[in-house]
């Protein structure tokens, strides 16, 4: 079951993969290099698996995860994937913002009104660096051309 359960995600994250690669342009290089690393982690996990065992334990391998927090790691996992699917949709801001909320809420079982105004503070810093500073070509929702234009206008 375990190896199905891998297999699922390995082809989950290859599928999301291969629609990272049919993004046009540069737009696409964000989802790109963040599908293929869950798709690599999947596959590292699955070959680390195999070679050492299903039944052997992971204890003294940084991929250990103690069995009540699975579910939350499951979660955490599915919001990510989400986030991918999200991207060319919503926008890097919008689709950044809500996943860390959804992972932020997992983590902590629940969010404040503060929470979410400081993560939407930190996507913004975070937005204009890549922006204005390393140039990180994202996928543009309009809230990502709204920063833009807003940017641009006051240069």
């Amino acid at each position: 079951m375990r190896f199905a359960f891998c297999g699922l995600l390995i082809a989950l994250a290859g599928a999301l993969a291969w629609e990272a690669v049919q993004i046009q342009g540069s737009a696409g290089v964000y989802p790109l290099v963040v599908t293929s690393g869950a798709l690599l982690f999947s596959l590292a996990y699955t070959l680390q698996r195999a070679v050492r065992g299903w039944g052997q334990p992971l204890s003294d391998t940084p991929f250990s995860v103690p069995r009540p927090a699975a579910l939350r790691v499951a979660a955490f996992v599915a919001v990510w994937l989400a986030y991918v699917m999200l991207l060319p949709h919503g926008g890097f801001i919008l689709a950044t913002w809500l996943a860390l909320l959804a992972s932020l809420t997992i983590v902590r079982g629940r969010v404040t009104l503060l929470d979410a105004a400081a993560t939407a503070l930190f996507v913004a810093v975070l937005a204009v660096l890549m922006k204005i500073v390393l140039y990180v070509p994202v996928p543009q929702g309009w809230l990502d051309q709204s920063l833009e234009t807003l940017l641009y206008r006051l240069r």
